[in-house]
């Protein structure tokens, strides 16, 4: 037995190891299904496999990264067999933290096991103690206070959704808290499509298919306008210059005492914190820097400089963390075999006050209600539709005001216009978050009625919408945002 070991792992140039652990040994997780698409095989099958297979329940015992944002190296284990991985493009599914318990998918190629996605199976349903990861704020992720690679729980409000249909098939949730904290981008991607931990929502359904458009997988991404608790990893985008949760691993709504957290936060520091370096003030933040591979080189966008990333783990370790980390301080990496498993969110399965637009957080249907069709590709818009009920929390009607407030001031003209004035900052929002290009679309639920003293018989409130809308477009023409 000992040799016939020895000669497998020879056979893998040291990638396989097959221990002498007693026979008894069962896989980290065998109590636990596995997910959807997954037909899982031992861990010993994985490393002769000849095409793409699926592993289920190992740990992370350590990861590397060498190089920020770039390939992840690291090992899992069953406690019979330990095999080497590799997630070989770093951004699109995220790196691996040690201590994990995952299900991966991938194929073996040049003696390392390529991962083409990844679950984490133990994040519980909330920060710690619940879960294993840390809570931290908005703030704290979008001014560079954590480091790279590091998984966390943000709570926050989503007010736009984003998908690109026609670029890398990300959906952008933008967020953000009008106080204290600005707001960061998070994204859901293609390869965890159907995978994201969240309720399960009437009428929100996902799959792990990734031949159709991005716009057909919102399900996977948090309502508009609801207070949520978002998981990803951090990072930071070099083209567009701002922080990310890159890609969202689980969210959950956020519990009444949680909420009321929230609201006391905004309370004892009600001015929401703007990123200003952008042609306009901005919830989300414009880029002070890029790379030049997002939008070019335009003038005033310098190039980017390192950021603190986390380049090593391993259970029981502090992380190792490179590049400029002043006041950043490494956590230790604690093994995750004794939490639950996680799955459906524990959390109510309804929103709560207050309750989401329907449309912005619609699933399959492409954000519209079941049976309704969705635009035909080209028509301008993502098909989410234009409703200001997503935007009416205060916090988020602040934060609006402070940003787009000056190009909606006409609509505060008239008597009882506050609702216009309301609608016309979602249109604003929408229409700087590229949720649609069509001033028309995002002002459509504008009043088209006549103002009793508006300075020509056209004059609405409609057309002062729309006329803001190209004002605004106009602004950010020169530094339009898109992904190639």
């Amino acid at each position: 037995m000992r040799a016939r070991a020895q000669s497998i792992a020879a056979a893998l140039a040291g990638v396989l190891v097959l221990t002498l652990a007693a026979p008894a040994a069962a896989a980290v997780r065998a109590a636990s299904p596995p997910p959807q698409g997954c037909t899982p095989v031992a861990l010993a099958a994985a490393a002769t496999s000849t095409g793409t297979v699926c592993v289920h329940g190992v740990v992370v015992t350590q990861t590397s990264a060498s190089q920020e944002q770039n390939r992840t190296a690291f090992t899992v284990t069953d406690h019979t067999s330990t095999l080497g991985a590799s997630v070989p493009n770093w951004w699109p599914s995220g790196g691996p933290v040690a201590g994990m318990v995952i299900t991966m998918w991938g194929h073996m190629s040049g003696g390392a096991f390529l991962v083409d996605r990844w679950l984490d199976l133990t994040h519980g349903t909330g920060p710690a103690p619940d879960g294993p990861y840390p809570e931290v704020s908005a703030l704290a992720v979008s001014s560079g206070q954590i480091p790279e690679h590091r998984m966390v729980w943000i709570p926050t409000f989503a007010f736009l959704l984003d998908p690109q249909n026609t670029g890398d098939g990300d959906i952008h949730v933008q967020t953000a808290n009008g106080c204290p904290g600005a707001g960061v981008t998070t994204e859901t991607t293609p390869p965890l499509r159907g995978y994201v931990d969240h309720p399960a929502l009437p009428g929100l359904v996902s799959s792990s298919d990734t031949s159709d458009v991005p716009s057909n997988h919102v399900a996977d991404a948090p309502p508009v306008g609801v207070p949520v608790m978002i998981l990803g990893a951090t990072r930071y985008d070099y083209g567009f210059g701002w922080w990310e949760l890159h890609p969202i691993r689980a969210w959950r709504f956020l519990t009444s005492a949680e909420t009321s957290q929230l609201i006391a936060q905004c309370g004892a520091h009600p001015v929401p914190e703007l990123d200003k370096s952008g042609p306009v003030p901005a919830p989300y933040g414009f880029p002070p820097c890029t790379d030049g591979s997002e939008f070019g080189g335009p003038p005033g966008f310098g190039p980017c400089g390192p950021r603190c990333y986390v380049a090593h783990t391993a259970i029981g370790q502090p992380e190792q963390l490179v590049g400029p980390c002043t006041g950043i301080a490494p956590v230790v990496t604690a093994s995750q075999e004794g939490q639950p498993p996680a799955g459906t969110s524990s959390t109510p399965s309804s929103p709560p006050t207050p309750a989401p637009a329907p449309a912005p957080g619609g699933g399959n249907q492409n954000g519209r209600t079941p049976g309704s069709t969705a635009p035909a590709s080209g028509s301008g818009t993502t098909g989410v539709a234009s409703n200001a009920d997503a935007f009416q929390s205060p916090q988020m009607l602040a934060v609006l005001a402070r940003s787009y407030g000056p190009l909606c001031a006409r609509l505060r003209a008239q008597g009882h216009a506050g609702r216009a004035y309301d609608r016309c900052l979602a249109a604003m929002a929408r229409l700087a978050g590229g949720e649609t290009h069509s001033p028309r679309f995002a002002c459509q639920g504008e009043p088209r009625r006549p103002l009793p003293r508006g300075r020509r018989r056209s004059d609405s409130y409609y057309r002062r919408c729309v006329a803001a809308g190209a004002r605004l477009l106009a602004v950010l023409r020169g530094a339009r945002i898109a992904e190639n």
